[in-house]
């Protein structure tokens, strides 16, 4: 076998790795399948994850085939966000926060993981970014217009991999990369609508710290990492969702319902910590509401709990003799029968301890 091939696409930067498979299989006169199942074996079956299941053994044969410099092929992979959209690389799953789910195999067809911007696909070079599998992004920077995660006819997920690989009406089709796979339409002609000017604004301030690694939020704080920023907002995004939203994970969500969080939670990194204080009021955020953002053992950042802890946190305070006697003094104004059960029930509890004991002193 040759060790290299006749022509050597090489990744447009900002690619994602399977759009790049895409284009170096046709432009050498191979569909998807024989591409993969004769140079690159590990990658066999797993064509509706491809980007999930890309591994460095996989990565290093490519780059050999077309003459392209590792560190270029790396930065098309989704491991390449780790320690920037994400804090380390879990290699048993194939789940990373912040990126748009995949699904297993049975639902391929369930799961919309993969975006596009119509006016982006209509350039002169077609190819899908790898921003578009962020899942806090859900407009394009570049036109100021909304995203979309499926065909605006069939209304199928966007797998411009299985133009070529399977189809579930059992039909040859050997479309192009921006042709939708199941009923053919041209996703460059889909609908353009504008966007919300604060969305727009917001998601080109989280590509740039999504680039960077870090940011800072006023003078006052010190350097935040951009995966500790992107942990609170997958979390905020969580919290704004719609209510009739099912999903918990705003990674599994569609494009719509991160939509319209995006919107409410406009510009909430902006006057630090003001506009984040104001949105916690308005959409009734409580403190509690943060306990359950990680599994880890601290789940609050420091950078965000020293900032919102002063001004939403309300310690839970156990009832004074002073509220206990106001009590029963109110319940004699009234002319009401007094006792231990009322007084618990008239203060909002069951059967208080520190109720008990201020009762029996103030009545003995």
């Amino acid at each position: 076998m040759r060790t290299t091939l006749p022509v050597h696409p090489q990744p447009i930067p900002g690619e994602l790795f399977s759009s790049w498979v895409y284009r170096a299989a046709r432009a050498n006169g191979q569909n998807v399948t024989s591409f993969c199942h004769l140079l690159l074996p590990e990658l066999k079956k797993r064509y509706y994850d491809l980007d999930s299941a890309v591994n460095k053994e996989a990565l290093l044969k490519l780059c050999q085939l077309l003459r392209t410099p590792y560190q270029r092929a790396w930065e098309t992979t989704l491991d390449s966000y780790a320690g920037l959209l994400y804090a380390s690389v879990t290699p048993k799953a194939n789940r990373k926060a912040c990126v748009l789910h995949t699904g297993i195999a049975e639902n391929i067809f369930k799961r919309f993981s993969l975006q596009y911007c119509p006016l982006c696909l209509g350039e002169k070079v077609s190819y899908y970014r790898k921003v578009w599998r962020v899942s806090f992004i859900t407009v394009c920077t570049k036109h100021g217009c909304k995203l979309h995660d499926r065909c605006p006819k069939c209304h199928y997920p966007i797998r411009p991999l299985f133009n070529d690989v399977s189809q579930p009406r059992k039909m040859p089709f050997l479309g192009t990369i921006t042709q939708c796979f199941y009923c053919g339409f041209e996703l460059c002609d889909t609908t353009v609508e504008m966007a919300i000017q604060s969305v727009v604004t917001d998601t080109v301030f989280y590509e740039s710290v999504l680039k960077a690694g870090f940011c800072r939020l006023d003078t006052s704080v010190n350097w935040v990492y951009s995966f500790s920023l992107f942990c609170v907002l997958r979390h905020l995004i969580y919290l704004l969702r719609p209510k009739h939203c099912r999903q918990k994970s705003p990674d599994v969500m569609s494009l719509k319902d991160r939509y319209f969080a995006m919107r409410r939670l406009g510009g909430a990194f902006g006057n630090w910590p003001g506009r984040l204080i104001e949105l916690h009021h308005k959409a009734g955020i409580k403190y509690y509401h943060w306990t359950n953002m990680t599994k880890n053992k601290h789940p609050i950042p420091y950078w965000l709990d020293s900032a919102i802890r002063p001004k939403i946190y309300i310690p839970k305070t156990g009832p004074t003799r002073e509220s206990v006697y106001s009590a029963i003094e109110y319940m004699r104004e009234k002319k009401r029968r007094i006792s231990l059960l009322q007084v618990n029930k008239l203060l909002g509890y069951q059967d208080s301890g520190l109720v008990k004991k201020f009762y029996k002193e103030i009545i003995e």
